[in-house]
């Protein structure tokens, strides 16, 4: 590991030429602990390559990650070294672990586009004193320098956020010998207003209850009195009619 003259580090990975092709072979030498890979830069043509998972795990999971400046050294037949970036990392949907990993050849002496990350530092007056909520929107950024000088991240200060402002990529402050080049106007971060809770009302639920439904009687059909046997007559005395 060599340091640069900016504060990205030089990783150094060794690697082979690849001559498996097919997804039976490729899959054996992913089962062995390698990831296929391949190299392709200007004026070179692609080359395959084999990494040791292992050693490839170790950068993925330093300081610089996927942003690492990285000297390539490729072992075999034909066998080179050459400073590279990680241009592309492929993962298992599932499993998460890396299947395919592609390495950008550069040249440390011309500048080139490269994506880093925003680190937000602080926390929010906003957030500290009127209980708002921190949105960071914006993860990465693009930048322009010479491949030694590729800074580890973007740093912003956001502690004199207040509720209701917003970061813009123009706001960011480019580290020293580079140029963001991301759209200035892209949100970045901002402080959101609390969420309100809403008050209960007293008595709200007895009010929201359903209102229970007396009962009808229920009305004779039409024709149903008619339907009725007349009553019977009353008897006459027969005592009176005697007399």
């Amino acid at each position: 590991m060599v340091k640069t003259k900016a504060t990205q580090e030089r990783e150094e990975l060794v690697a082979s030429r690849r001559s498996t092709i097919g997804s039976r072979r490729v899959n054996r030498l992913r089962n062995a602990g390698f990831v296929p890979g391949v190299v392709y830069g200007k004026g070179m043509a692609p080359v395959t390559v084999e990494v040791p998972r292992r050693e490839l795990s170790r950068l993925l999971h330093s300081k610089t990650g996927e942003h690492a400046l990285v000297t390539l050294k490729v072992s075999g037949e034909g066998a080179f070294e050459k400073p590279v970036l990680l241009q592309a990392v492929q993962h298992h949907p599932v499993s998460g672990q890396v299947t395919h990993v592609d390495f950008h050849a550069i040249v440390l002496t011309q500048r080139l586009k490269v994506k880093v990350p925003i680190q937000l530092k602080g926390e929010p007056v906003g957030v500290k004193q009127d209980g708002g909520l921190l949105e960071h929107f914006l993860r990465e950024v693009e930048v322009e320098c010479l491949p030694t000088e590729i800074p580890d991240s973007v740093v912003f200060d956001v502690s004199l956020l207040i509720i209701g402002q917003t970061v813009h990529v123009r706001d960011l402050i480019a580290p020293a010998n580079t140029k963001i080049t991301t759209d200035p106007e892209g949100a970045v971060a901002s402080v959101q207003k609390p969420k309100e809770e809403k008050p209960e009302v007293a008595g709200a639920e007895a009010a929201t209850e359903p209102e229970v439904l007396r009962e009808k009687k229920e009305e004779p059909e039409a024709g149903a009195a008619a339907a009725k046997p007349a009553a019977p007559e009353a008897k006459k005395d027969t005592k009176k009619e005697a007399k």
